[in-house]
């Protein structure tokens, strides 16, 4: 049977002190995060722009006036 990488990093990483599992879990963590906060920051940048058109014309300080306006 050919073991997957997984399953062959799970064996070494197990055989680690709890202290240095921790170390490991705690620097996988990181490097999740670094990675998830740039995928997103691409993701939210690449909407930029999207309606744009249904605002075209309208005045943004008129716009909120209107609205603040309405809650009375």
């Amino acid at each position: 049977m050919i073991q997957t990488s997984i399953e062959i990093i799970f064996k070494e990483i197990s055989k680690l002190s709890n202290n240095d599992k921790i170390v490991l879990l705690s620097r996988l963590m990181i490097e999740i995060s670094r990675n998830f906060e740039k995928d997103q920051k691409n993701d939210f940048y690449n909407i930029k722009g999207v309606g744009k058109e249904i605002w075209e014309g309208i005045d943004a300080q008129e716009y909120v006036n209107k609205e603040r306006a309405s809650w009375e």
